[in-house]
C-alpha cells in the first residue's frame, strides 16, 4: 500500500492544473515577461504553441471577466485587454500574415465548457 501513495500523489499533482497567473502589479507584468521569453528560448513556433496550450490549462483567472483596464507606473502605462476565441473559430481562421496589434500575449486560459480560448496582452506605453 505505501509504493501506491507517491503513484497516487503524483499523478494527482499532474492532472491538476497550475495556479492561475495575475497581472498585480507592473513589476509582475515584468517578471511574466522575462520568464516567458526565458522559456521560449531557442524554441520553435511549434514547441511554444504547445507551452501555450499547457499555460492554458490552469484554474480559472480573475482577468478572462475583464475586458480592458490600464495600470500606471511612473512615465510608463499598461493597457491591458482580453481576447476570447472559440475553438472552432479559431481552428477555420486563416492564419495571419502580421501581427495585428503591438500587444504581447502575457497568458491564456482555455475554458473547457464553452470550448473558448482566452489571451490576455499587455502594451506598455
Amino acid at each position: 500500500m505505501p509504493v501506491r501513495m507517491p503513484a497516487i500523489l503524483a499523478t494527482l499533482a499532474l492532472s491538476l492544473p497550475a495556479l492561475a497567473w495575475e497581472p498585480q502589479s507592473p513589476a509582475a507584468v515584468q517578471s511574466r515577461i522575462d520568464e516567458l521569453q526565458k522559456a521560449w528560448s531557442g524554441k520553435s513556433a511549434e514547441e511554444i504553441a504547445q507551452d501555450k496550450v499547457a499555460r492554458a490549462r490552469q484554474a480559472r483567472p480573475q482577468w478572462v471577466s475583464r475586458s480592458a483596464w490600464k495600470m500606471e507606473l511612473g512615465p510608463i502605462t499598461y493597457y491591458f485587454a482580453v481576447g476570447k476565441a472559440g475553438l472552432h473559430a479559431a481552428a477555420s481562421a486563416p492564419a495571419p500574415t502580421a501581427p495585428t496589434t503591438a500587444g504581447r500575449p502575457l497568458d491564456w486560459w482555455y475554458d473547457d465548457a464553452a470550448g473558448a480560448f482566452y489571451t490576455l496582452v499587455v502594451d506598455a506605453r
